[in-house]
């Protein structure tokens, strides 16, 4: 037992994947635009909501593939292995999370609520990744 290879996760792997779901969000999203649910829509919500919860944090994720792609792998890497970890954090999170409170208002921890801060903190925990590594790369030189 060593460490965990990550050579298959790549930018290109990354950016692919990410797209996908962000496509695959966008659909959900927009279902009976699509024209996916047109006669009975409200059947469709609940399986739509389902693929919303758990490709909403692609879409930063996509955002910062986009970024990490064009950069050199002393910058791309370590947000990679953080991504690697946090994703899949997040999305077990939100599966354990309600989607309602129920009447308990004074916990308003819910899959919308939690899907947003981890997003949100996903987002920030990027950026200053990328821009520590940055700079710490440019100091190098």
């Amino acid at each position: 037992m060593g460490k965990i290879s990550l050579v298959w996760f790549n930018k290109k792997c990354v950016l692919f994947f990410s797209l996908t779901l962000v496509i695959l969000n966008t659909i959900a999203t927009n279902t009976v635009n699509f024209g996916i649910c047109p006669g009975y829509p409200t059947r469709c919500f609940d399986k739509a909501d389902l693929i919303i919860s758990y490709t909403y944090i692609f879409i930063p994720v996509f955002f910062f593939s986009l970024i990490t792609f064009f950069t050199k792998p002393e910058v791309s890497r370590p947000w990679i292995v953080f991504s690697f970890f946090m994703v899949p954090l997040s999305l077990i999170l939100i599966s354990f999370l309600p989607t309602y409170t129920h009447g308990l208002d004074f916990v308003p921890l819910t899959k919308g609520t939690a899907i947003f801060g981890l997003t949100v903190l996903y987002s920030l925990i990027s950026l200053i990744l990328i821009i520590f590594k940055s700079i710490q790369l440019r100091n190098q030189k």
